[in-house]
């Protein structure tokens, strides 16, 4: 489909001067290949890699996290034509649908591996594409250019990213595999002929980058665990001091009370060394490394010990509410990855309404999440895969979800009871096939290809006056109703 010309052409008015191309910089600051944007180091790249797998493992950015992968990985995917598409491009659009499922590995593990990014941040996909021929493995033999797999290369590898000259593109991205631990199955890559000083080199156009909440052209995206770091480092401090605290109150604090002339800075080498020796026995016992003590049992002229050893034990209450504490941070977490629906029902507080708020949140968050996904095959992955087979289109089919809400039958029941009653529902085939559909039964594409005498017998005129009272004054129903009214057991008619 050719698109729309517009009868225009440029005026006789005086055109001012000004530079058509770019001129200034997304502002980006990136240093040898590294983006140089975050302030703390631990939550600089790559060190970051570390600080987020060890706050994956706390429970609550666990669920966060998870409760965002199972609704996404059950969205069904589909790919869609350009409006009034034509015969060829409705060919092209069967054709990306048979690659999406002529894959090593299936789609649905193609998505769970770029929903990485949403605890790095990021995630690199790198395009293989092959001949589709039985011999290379494709369940098809046309010879056409298909794809062989999409694969992740893991954000534990990536080392760093290419600019061009002027900064203001990204060329390549460079993977270290000496990074992670391995048994020489990866000697292929020390050898490659790719392998470069900084890493084996990717180029741009050879893999797709999913990022989140990408910002000024940053190629590590923005990870939701950014947002999450000081409440969970605070959270940790707090756990900590009360697992000790719990310790002190249920065995009491060492205590080891010393002659003084170990003590002393005068002290002889011996005296030092028992000194030490006694410090390391403490810790030991703190630390839950050592069970018991032997010690001399020394007494001075005054009939006292020398060396004493016992378990103090702690005095007093807590100053501070410390679960109170941690679930504030439970609570921050969640609401910067907007999970913090996980959290209704855990407190006293809370109602259903709350719920179906939060619940459009999380549902707007995967939504976004989704559009990322989607933009990036839609721009990167079917454009290219066209120009692979010589395919000059300017138009390209596009891969849609669905929509992630369940259909709410008793609600949408109630919609078209209410619309239908006062006769602004049409009763046409497309109509009735579209309620059949939503409602969740079989058979709806039947409705569109009945004659209108087959429609009209399967669907007789109703006997429901639900709607009567909507009508104009003085055309309303009688305060009795009639016997044929079937209306009148629906309490939602009340």
């Amino acid at each position: 489909m050719e698109k729309e010309k517009l009868n225009l052409s440029q005026g006789d008015g005086e055109i001012p001067p000004m530079r058509l191309g770019e001129v200034g910089t997304t502002g980006l600051s990136h240093r040898d290949g590294y983006v140089e944007e975050e302030i703390r180091s631990e939550l600089k790249w790559p060190h970051v890699v570390n600080t987020y797998k060890t706050m994956y493992h706390d429970p609550m950015i666990y669920a966060g996290i998870n409760l965002i992968e199972m609704m996404i990985s059950k969205v069904k995917w589909d790919v869609k034509p350009p409006e009034n598409a034509t015969e060829a491009q409705l060919e092209k659009c069967a054709f990306i649908k048979q690659c999406q499922n002529d894959m090593e590995l299936s789609w649905e593990e193609f998505i769970k591996e770029v929903l990485s990014y949403l605890l790095y941040g990021f995630c690199v996909m790198e395009k293989v594409y092959r001949r589709r021929t039985p011999s290379k493995g494709s369940k098809y033999s046309d010879n056409l250019i298909g794809w062989r797999k999409l694969a992740i290369r893991s954000q534990d590898t990536i080392e760093k990213w290419g600019w061009s000259k002027d900064g203001r593109e990204l060329t390549h991205v460079y993977q270290d595999l000496s990074r992670i631990e391995q048994d020489g199955r990866f000697d292929f890559f020390f050898n490659s002929p790719d392998k470069e000083p900084k890493g084996l080199k990717i180029k741009r156009n050879k893999f797709m980058l999913f990022r989140y909440n990408a910002k000024r052209g940053n190629p590590l995206g923005c990870s939701p665990l950014k947002a999450c770091y000081i409440p969970y480092k605070f959270k940790t401090i707090i756990e900590e001091s009360e697992a000790i605290g719990i310790t002190r109150d249920l065995t009491g604090m060492p205590v080891l009370g010393l002659h003084p002339k170990y003590m002393s800075p005068d002290a002889t080498d011996a005296d030092k060394a028992i000194y030490e020796y006694y410090k390391k026995v403490i810790n030991n016992i703190s630390n839950n490394e050592q069970s018991g003590l032997i010690y001399p049992l020394m007494y001075n002229e005054q009939g006292k010990k020398i060396i004493e050893f016992d378990l103090m034990s702690v005095q007093g209450g807590k100053q501070y509410d410390t679960d109170k504490i941690i679930k504030r941070f439970d609570d921050k977490m969640l609401t910067a990855l907007f999970a913090d629906i996980l959290k209704l029902g855990q407190d006293s507080h809370g109602s259903f309404s709350l719920a179906g708020a939060k619940t459009n949140i999380v549902a707007m968050n995967i939504e976004a999440r989704l559009k990322e996904i989607a933009d990036v095959l839609n721009n990167d992955l079917i454009p290219q895969t066209y120009k692979q087979n010589g395919w000059e289109d300017t138009e390209f089919c596009k891969f849609v979800y669905e929509d992630l809400d369940e259909e709410d039958l008793d609600e949408f029941s109630k919609m078209v009871q209410r619309i239908g009653s006062i006769g602004y529902l049409p009763k046409n085939k497309d109509i009735v096939s579209q309620i059949i559909k939503r409602s969740g039964f079989e058979g709806y594409k039947d409705i569109l290809s009945m004659s209108d005498e087959e429609f009209e017998k399967q669907f007789p005129e109703a006997t429901s006056r639900s709607g009567d009272g909507m009508k104009t004054a003085g055309e309303g129903i009688s305060d009795k109703p009639s016997g044929s009214d079937s209306s009148t057991s629906n309490t939602e008619n009340s």
